[in-house]
């Protein structure tokens, strides 16, 4: 049926216009005539109501989110089907997405965007304990309800972890801007995926822009995968910096080393958020379009306080209400530009003291180029070197030199050390050696070994092969994966004589064996086109797994007939049962030479089955004489064909003449 405003969907919902739509479904705006309101009515694609599939994860859309009964979740009240349509009814939220609102107003205060995180983690808490992994948190499935508080929607490809036969291995599901690395590589996925989707939300939020983004999903995915995130306090110095240690400790790339839990969230931002301006969360994060703008005069002439000197204030970082942490924080939540602000602002109190020596600032944990930047800021000259570390990320500056805190002339060089990862060593070669000795060997030179058994003939626990290969170079701390031996598994050769090509290829691959070649035979088996005549190794051998069976089946098509005609009787004979036809011969008047071939059925090219019948005509002489008369009177009778027996005419009896040799 075709489908737009004005369909009637099971005799109960008047489609209205529509109000969004994505990669599997469109949302309409309808009437529900029975309960009389307005809800949203989510449509599949009628390019996707064939597929069983997808028809099926959104079946699974509707009862994974009409479980759950939170504030927080958009309810689902109904699903349904008609004539092939399939559709789910949802509660109709007039407001806009969370996307519309970072778009709209830019970067969002940080206390305003914790508490918005708060909420989207509060409905993640809920869906979790159900069971359910959502897989494709985007501020565009984050609605804000008509008194200001946020509604997740969306639960279409999510994954109830009851349902397990639904989730196929190594499809990548979500919006390539929020996936973790994990579901980029089409791994599983756990509610630790979730929690990484979070922050990346809420680092869009705090900076109006997107950690990770470019032109085609599969750039941004390798992204996700490869690159480290820029601190968020790089794009805003207002964010506190225990806020964006949280943020990059919810984007670790791998899942052990971020939250584990929306629970575990959701406490690490509480606490940062007691610290902050503002003290407890709110109940009702962002408002109605209307009350938005007060909310935004509000936070202009909170910044106006700031600027005319409070030392207390949200902007000043929360000098004076919030204690720090002991230690340094994770080497991506070191926050770049607020040393860097400091440095500057020793090198400007030195400067306006009169002397013209400045300190060098600790840009230690800096991505370089934010390094280069607070370096230049200071009022000296940078410049980079990199330097091995088995300690520091590759990219991330160790120290300078001079180190930091010491006192040098104005524009005097700083040289940044900028780590280039573990130093690169030469891998050893432990092939043929025993396993044991092989890990031994490698882990002193530093590296990481794991083990992979694999069939061989050579003796049990014997390294057969290694990646990466012996002289490679590698760095310390890497992972080499040994291949070891567990000796040869022997199967048995299924029989597949008799059988077509194709069954016989799924019983021999099936057997844990290859097919290796398939050749035709000379048509002389009388078997049926493309059935197995033979094959090597036989059915019964035990052979190792994976070794290839060599096929030889019937010809697709028959023997071409010669042309025996002229031959003489016992040369065409041979001829033709030499190529397997069967040969039958008749007699006929000729002038040729007696026991020549004159004809022959089927002719000269004719494609028959080997096996089939070929007649031969061979000449005999013309008889002699006129042919008898009257029924008493006696006559002479011509030669019989070959194999043909004397007639008598008459009551006399004639002479016969002699037959061709058959």
């Amino acid at each position: 049926m075709t489908i737009g405003p004005g369909t009637e969907l099971g005799e109960r919902y008047e489609l209205g216009h529509q109000i969004g739509t994505g990669g599997m479904a469109t949302v309409y705006v309808a009437y529900d005539t029975v309960l009389d309101r307005e809800v949203a009515v989510k449509v599949l694609a009628e390019r996707f109501a064939a597929d069983q599939a997808f028809v099926e994860r959104f079946r699974r859309e509707a009862s994974a989110a009409a479980g759950l009964n939170h504030p927080n979740i958009v309810a689902v009240y109904d699903r349904g089907e008609a004539e092939g349509t399939y559709y789910i009814v949802m509660e109709y939220l007039k407001g806009p997405d969370l996307k519309k609102v970072i778009r709209d107003q830019g970067p969002l205060d940080p206390a305003v965007a914790v508490d918005n995180a708060l909420q989207i983690l509060s409905a993640l808490t809920a869906a979790h304990a159900a069971g359910i992994i959502h897989r494709d948190i985007k501020p565009q499935n984050v609605m804000v309800s008509g008194d200001g508080r946020l509604r997740v929607a969306d639960f279409g490809i999510a994954r109830a972890d009851a349902d397990q036969q639904m989730t196929e291995a190594g499809s990548v599901i979500g919006t390539a801007q929020y996936l973790s690395p994990e579901q980029a590589q089409g791994e599983e996925t756990t509610a630790a995926s979730d929690t990484y989707a979070v922050g990346i939300v809420l680092y869009e939020m705090l900076t109006g822009r997107l950690p990770f983004d470019g032109d085609r999903p599969v750039t941004v995915a390798m992204k996700q995968i490869n690159e480290p995130p820029v601190p968020p306090r790089v794009f805003a110095q207002e964010i506190p910096p225990e806020l964006d240690a949280v943020v990059m400790k919810a984007l670790s790339k791998r899942p052990e080393d971020r939250y584990q839990s929306a629970e575990d969230f959701t406490a690490a931002l509480l606490e940062v958020r007691s610290a902050m301006s503002g003290g407890q969360q709110s109940t009702l994060i962002l408002t109605a379009p209307a009350a938005t703008a007060a909310g935004g005069a509000a936070a202009t002439m909170e910044t106006q306080v700031v600027g005319n000197g409070s030392g207390n204030g949200r902007k000043s970082g929360g000098a004076g209400g919030r204690k720090k942490k002991k230690g340094r924080p994770a080497i991506w939540g070191i926050v770049a530009v607020l040393i860097a602000a400091l440095a500057v602002s020793l090198a400007l109190a030195l400067t306006r003291g009169g002397s013209d020596m400045v300190m060098v600032p600790d840009v230690a944990g800096f991505e370089a180029a934010a390094a280069t930047r607070a370096i230049s800021d200071a009022g000296l000259t940078p410049t980079e070197r990199t330097q091995a570390s088995d300690d520091v990320q590759p990219g991330v500056v160790i120290g300078t030199e001079p180190e930091a805190g010491t006192e040098v002339a104005a524009q005097s060089t700083v040289t940044i050390l900028v780590s280039s990862g573990p130093a690169e060593v030469t891998v050893p070669g432990v092939v043929g050696k025993a396993v044991e000795d092989a890990q031994a060997t490698l882990e002193k030179a530093g590296f990481t070994v794991t083990t992979e058994e694999v069939d061989s003939d050579k003796e049990i626990g014997t390294v057969v092969r290694q990646a990466p290969q012996a002289g490679s170079m590698a760095g310390s701390g890497d992972t080499i994966t040994l291949y070891v031996s567990k000796g040869i598994t022997k199967v048995t050769v299924p029989d597949v004589t008799g059988s077509d090509v194709s069954a016989a290829r799924s019983e021999i691959t099936g057997a844990g064996l290859k097919v290796g070649s398939v050749s035709e035979d000379d048509g002389s088996s009388g078997q049926s086109a493309g059935t197995v005549v033979a094959q090597d190794p036989d059915g019964g051998a035990s052979v190792a797994k994976g070794t290839s069976v060599n096929l030889v089946i019937a010809a697709e098509s028959g023997a071409s007939v010669p042309d025996v005609t002229g031959s003489d009787q016992s040369t065409a004979r041979s001829k033709l049962e030499s190529l397997g036809f069967n040969v039958t011969s008749s007699g006929a008047e000729s002038t040729q030479p007696e026991g020549t071939v004159i004809d022959q059925e089927p002719s000269a090219g004719s494609s028959i089955p080997a096996g089939s019948t070929v007649t031969i005509i061979v000449a005999y002489p013309p008889t002699s004489g006129g042919a008898s008369s009257g029924g008493s009177g006696g006559g002479s009778q011509a030669p019989a064909p070959s194999g043909g027996s004397s007639g008598s005419g008459g009551s006399s009896g004639g002479s016969q003449a002699p037959a061709p040799t058959p």
